[in-house]
Order: C-alpha cells, then structure tokens, then sequence
C-alpha cells in the first residue's frame, strides 16, 4: 500500500480534508438481511483500509425500477454517505461490481475540503441492524369498486 492511500490527492485542496460522497445502491429484491449485512460490513471494511468512514446508512425500502435491470422490476435502495480519500470510490465502487445482489450503484460527490472532525457518524449496530430487515413489499393499490349506488347514478346521467 501506498503512502498516499485515503488522502485527497489534489493540488487545490487543504491539507488534512475528505472527500464526502454519496452513493445510492439498487440491491435485488431478493437479497435478504444477510445479504445486506454482508455488504454493509464489506463496504465498511473497504472504508478502514482506505482511512475513510461512513457517516450515513439508509434503507429507503423497495421500490419499482423505472426500467426492468437484468430482468428485475423491483429493487431495494440503500443510501450510503461518506468521507474519504480520492482513491475510496474507485475501490467502493469495484467491491460493489463483485457483489451479486447489486444491480446498480451511483456515485456523487457532495462536497470538497471537509473536516472529518467536523462530520460526526450516525452509523450504530443498531442502525446497521435496522436497515438490514428486509422492506415490507410495496403496496400496490387496487381500484376502487363502484358501489350499487354509484351505479345507479351513472345510470340515470346517462338517461337510462
């Protein structure tokens, strides 16, 4: 390993300041709370290797894709904020393409210069815990049935 791991590689920034970064990740629908554990404690042990630390975890349930992904119409979206070097993405993002539960990821870049002391950690094993449950299945709303009496009124609007 490199002397230059886990630090911001660039002329223009401060010395002794992260990177903070988000990354949204469409897990198959199918993955189950190991499944997400696992990933969770993959993603964290990358963030340790490269000096980088999670901030925030979020579950925001499963959803249906705009698009079907590999055959898949739903997924489960994770939420992932984080401080780190200019190299964490690139190795977050490689562990990420390895994983079979993953179907796609985005990452963004939120901000530049941040202090690490600055951003505190809201991320607990509790909460690690928490958003690894699986999602209740998405409700999907069935229509309303006309009630006799509503059909009695369409009738007469119509002048039957």
């Amino acid at each position: 390993m490199s002397s230059t791991q886990g630090q911001v590689l660039s002329h223009a920034s401060r010395r002794g300041t992260k990177r903070e970064y988000e990354t949204v990740i469409i897990l198959r629908s199918a993955a189950n709370k190991n499944d997400i554990l696992d990933l969770v404690h993959k993603g964290q042990g990358v963030f340790e290797s490269y000096g980088a630390r999670l901030i925030q975890i979020e579950n925001w349930g499963s959803r249906t894709l705009a698009y079907p992904i590999d055959r898949a119409t739903t997924g489960i979206y994770l939420y992932w904020r984080y401080l780190g070097g200019s190299d964490i993405v690139r190795e977050f993002e490689r562990n990420l393409r390895l994983a079979d539960k993953v179907l796609r990821f985005q990452t963004i870049l939120v901000d530049q210069d941040v202090d690490p002391v600055a951003r505190p950690s809201e991320v607990t094993e509790d909460l690690l815990h928490a958003i690894s449950e699986p999602p209740p299945e998405p409700i999907v709303e069935e229509p309303a049935e006309l009630s006799h009496d509503d059909e009695d009124d369409y009738n007469d609007e119509d002048g039957e």
